[in-house]
Formats: structure tokens, C-alpha cells, sequence
């Protein structure tokens, strides 16, 4: 019998509007929670979630089904929304993000770099 195995890892980073500093410190952490339980309510995993107060990385594991500028797509409009109505009422990311495929052998240094205050990949 057959079998199907993918590994489908991403770096995702996309930014405040003229990347504001509008993710102060007191909040950014819920955000980052948000921004994972978003991706685990489609059904994909966030192996880390990051970022200072211009921008946001996150690390995600998708299902072969997902597309990733759908998954993007959710994320920025359903975190702009939750942003705005719970701390910064104007807002909002830039348009555009940043997407990096991950090999699954560099899954585990990408979500060390994420979990440190600003970390990004080198």
C-alpha cells in the first residue's frame, strides 16, 4: 500500500503599516498567541511565532491542502482586527510579506531564532 508524506515548513514575515513600531511590548505577546491560534484554527501547526514592534516572524507547518498566501491572508486580516479592537485602534499591516521555505533539518535552530526577542534566521 502506498503512502504520502510531505513536510511543508515556512518563514513567514510581514510588517506594520511603514513599519510603525505599533506592537508595543505590553501586547506583543498576546499577539503572537493570536497570530499561532489562528494558524492551529486552520488545522496547521505554529512551531513559533516571533517578532519586535515593526514586524512579526512565524514559523508554520502546513498541510499540503493549504495554500500559503491564503493562510497569510487570514492571518493579517484577522490579526489587524483583533489588534484594532483590543489596543491600537488605527492598525494595521503593510501590504506584501515575506515567505522562505524551511527543510524540516532546519526546523529546530529556526524556532530557537524565533523565540529570542527580534531573532531571525540568518
Amino acid at each position: 500500500m502506498g503512502s504520502t508524506f510531505h513536510s511543508l515548513h515556512y518563514h513567514i514575515v510581514f510588517s506594520t503599516k511603514e513599519r510603525r513600531p505599533t506592537i508595543r511590548s505590553e501586547w506583543r505577546p498576546r499577539l503572537h498567541k493570536y497570530l499561532g491560534g489562528t494558524v492551529r484554527g486552520i488545522d496547521s501547526v505554529a512551531e513559533a511565532v516571533g517578532g519586535v514592534e515593526d514586524h512579526v516572524h512565524l514559523l508554520v507547518s502546513l498541510k499540503i491542502t493549504d495554500a500559503p498566501a491564503e493562510l497569510v491572508r487570514e492571518l493579517k486580516k484577522a490579526s489587524s482586527v483583533w489588534a484594532a479592537e483590543k489596543h491600537e485602534q488605527l492598525f494595521c499591516w503593510q501590504e506584501g510579506y515575506s515567505i522562505f521555505s524551511v527543510s524540516w533539518t532546519h526546523v529546530p535552530v529556526n524556532r530557537a531564532l524565533h523565540r529570542e526577542p527580534g531573532g531571525t534566521p540568518s
